[in-house]
């Protein structure tokens, strides 16, 4: 015979596992709950981490390009070697980037953001230094190196920082994110070389440089390659074997990122002077003048590229997509340089130069990104390889920008307007090719 436990003693069972389970909840409760608020702190130290790095590059450019580039005119290099030093950075570039984004995908992004970033630093605390304290053919040839360092760390850092974000953000975030700190590295520069003066701005830099640096380090250390959440990503062979290739379209963006960043160098180079000739020759008041009106407009137009760098997710929608967006820009341009032809209005060049160069500069800098995490077929363990390639594509046009700016303009008759002629002739001509190629592409799919 068997007996039926009493009612009341169900009762009590059932009470005593109801305790053992709410005690259990309040011993592991906070415990849990800590935890999650420490992987948040961390994936949001990484996250700004991760910006802070990514606005680097422009930071660099900017100082480099008001007080890198007029110290080693100063020194009077002779113009084989000014034009050997221009072509250094672009030359290893266009080799080194694919590989750099391999190696980032296996040993992490940080250790490569770290060495290009300290190097950089070193290389703007002692060129000024170098320039005072030497003298002569050794003056020159410590200062070339330096400029050297500084370029190639500063374009460089562009694939391990952008693999980085990418890693950490959705693809329209990270796109939005990278052209803000992109504007933000800008304005910076800019204030250091306006503010402090150039003496001051290389060591304030350098500064900034390793403040960076020292962020990176207090960064919890991520794996080799990490998700939109920050975890990490597990290959699979058969998808290692995938992303070896290309996605679909790659060499037509990759065209019009070359283009466009033809486009951006001529621009960044040439816009001060090719303004000035309006008003005389070099060396006269009326060409200083022409600087100082060129300097007014740069400003604004760096305002308008930190605003753009907020609403890019919303220009490349009103544009069609990304690809279409590289197109308008590539047009955009090529009728900014255009408009510095002496039959039209100051005005209008003015215009194209605060209202169309700066969001189509943004575009250039991050739309291929975002096209290519959209891809289908788009393996995100292969991300820092393919990230650079793209990146490859601005180490051309660096190397083609310095290669024929001055064959060109010589033949235009020492006219600036004559290099701006080429550039906007081959952005109007990669924007039909690659947009026609892409038609057939889509035609036959």
């Amino acid at each position: 015979q068997t007996l039926a436990p009493s009612p009341r003693l169900l009762r009590l069972v059932a009470v005593g596992e109801a305790m053992a389970v709410l005690s259990m909840t309040i011993e592991d409760g906070p415990a849990e709950s800590g935890r999650k608020a420490a992987a948040s702190r961390g994936l949001r130290w990484k996250r700004f981490s991760a910006m802070a790095a990514v606005a680097l590059p422009e930071l660099g450019w900017s100082v480099n390009e008001a007080c890198v580039l007029p110290l080693l005119m100063q020194l009077e290099i002779p113009s084989v070697l000014l034009t050997s030093c221009w072509l250094f950075s672009p030359t290893l570039g266009l080799f080194i980037h694919p590989l750099l984004g391999g190696l980032t995908d296996r040993c992490g992004r940080r250790p490569f953001v770290l060495a290009f970033g300290c190097a950089a630093a070193v290389g703007f605390a002692t060129l000024p230094m170098l320039a005072s304290l030497l003298t002569g053919a050794s003056a020159i040839g410590a200062v070339v190196s330096a400029s050297g360092v500084i370029d190639s760390s500063m374009d460089l850092l562009l694939t391990p920082t952008r693999a980085a974000m990418n890693d950490l953000y959705d693809p329209e975030e990270s796109e939005m994110r990278c052209a803000t700190a992109g504007g933000v590295g800008k304005v910076v520069g800019l204030l250091c070389v306006v503010a402090l003066g150039r003496d001051i701005a290389f060591p304030a830099t350098a500064a900034l440089l390793l403040a960076v640096m020292a962020v990176q380090l207090a960064t919890p250390k991520a794996g080799p390659c990490s998700g939109a959440g920050g975890e990490p990503l597990q290959g699979k062979a058969e998808e290692a074997e995938a992303a070896s290739r290309f996605p679909e379209g790659f060499s037509e963006v990759w065209a019009l990122n070359a283009a466009g960043w033809i486009g951006v160098c001529k621009l960044s180079i040439g816009t001060t002077s090719c303004w000035a000739e309006r008003y005389g020759a070099a060396g006269t008041a009326e060409f200083e003048s022409g600087v100082q009106a060129a300097s007014v407009i740069l400003v604004w137009s760096t305002a308008v590229f930190l605003f753009a760098g907020g609403v890019l997710p919303r220009i490349v929608r009103c544009l069609g997509g990304h690809v279409y967006a590289l197109v308008a820009s590539l047009f955009a341009m090529a009728a900014s340089m255009l408009a510095f032809a002496p039959a039209c209005p100051s005005w209008l060049t003015a215009f194209c130069l605060i209202f169309l160069v700066p969001p189509s500069y943004q575009i250039v800098a991050n739309a291929a990104f975002g096209w290519l995490e959209a891809q289908p077929t788009f393996d995100a363990s292969q991300r820092g390889r393919l990230t650079g390639y793209l990146n490859s594509s601005l180490a051309l046009a660096q190397a083609v920008t310095s290669i024929c700016t001055g064959p060109v303009v010589a033949i235009a008759g020492g006219r600036i307007f004559g290099a701006f002629v080429a550039a906007a002739a081959l952005c109007g001509l990669v924007a039909v090719a690659a947009t026609l190629s892409l038609a057939r592409r889509l035609g036959r799919s």
